[in-house]
């Protein structure tokens, strides 16, 4: 868990918006989006600190013992002594914004001792990595519909963790498992009560970091004034499609 610990801590994801979204981007916390009505809202996102990432590597058993920039385990508790802190980094070849995220993920972690191999691979082949469980790390973006449903019950429990399945990274943690079979079966779908469990859920997965979130990129619709009717909602554009009408121009 350090080693993933580190690994939150060392990203700079500001830089990140900045350079693969022309800054239009907000940092995520957790895997619920900041529009969503089960949004916990007293999540902070893990903020860059690259002293604490290094004193966590420390900590699990990876140093730096030839000088040569890369960590090497020394003590860990699931690596062999002299065993690199290496892994491959995988995104889908053909998408500049991965592409700008994974290079920069790559330079944030070398910078604190890690050996990163980052290869942007065709998109069906990393599919099929994902789903086979056979991958290191993988930069992907999820996209929400509307209306929004915060139930994330075959990504983060043992009900996905199949071969195909959506908890493509083996992530078990027993009260997440309850705590997403209570959100699902509150009596009467009471939001208020669904989002507390949900909030919980949240601070739950961003202590184990199955995953590293980074950011939501702001979505923005415009249309000419004539256009009556037009009402966006957050990933879903053209909702009411049937309403709209086109005024003629004075």
């Amino acid at each position: 868990m350090r080693v993933r610990q580190a690994i939150a801590k060392s990203l700079d994801i500001n830089a990140m918006i900045k350079g693969a979204v022309f800054g239009e981007g907000t940092v995520m916390p957790s895997g619920i989006i900041p529009s969503s009505w089960a949004f916990n809202k007293n999540l902070k996102p893990i903020a860059q600190d690259l002293e604490g990432a290094k004193k966590l590597l420390e900590e699990a058993g990876f140093v730096d013992s030839n000088g040569d920039g890369v960590r090497e385990a020394k003590g860990a508790m699931y690596a062999k002594d002299g065993t690199e802190l290496a892994f491959t980094l995988y995104t889908n070849e053909g998408n500049a914004r991965r592409g700008a995220i994974a290079t920069l993920v790559k330079d944030n972690l070398e910078s604190i001792g890690f050996k990163v191999d980052f290869q942007a691979i065709d998109f069906n082949v990393l599919v099929e990595k994902l789903n086979a469980q056979d991958f290191d790390a993988i930069v992907l973006g999820w996209r929400n519909g509307y209306p929004d449903d915060p139930d994330q019950t075959s990504i983060f429990t043992t009900a996905g963790d199949t071969i195909g399945g959506q908890n493509s990274v083996s992530y078990y943690n027993p009260d997440v498992d309850k705590m997403m079979q209570e959100a699902k079966t509150v009596p009467g779908c009471d939001p208020a009560k669904r989002a507390e469990i949900y909030g919980k859920i949240q601070e739950q997965i961003q202590k184990d970091l199955p995953y590293v979130f980074l950011f939501a990129q702001n979505g923005m619709y415009a249309a000419r004034s004539n256009v009556k009717n037009f009402g966006p909602y957050p990933s879903n554009a053209l909702w009411n499609l049937d309403a709209w009408t086109v005024a003629a121009k004075e």
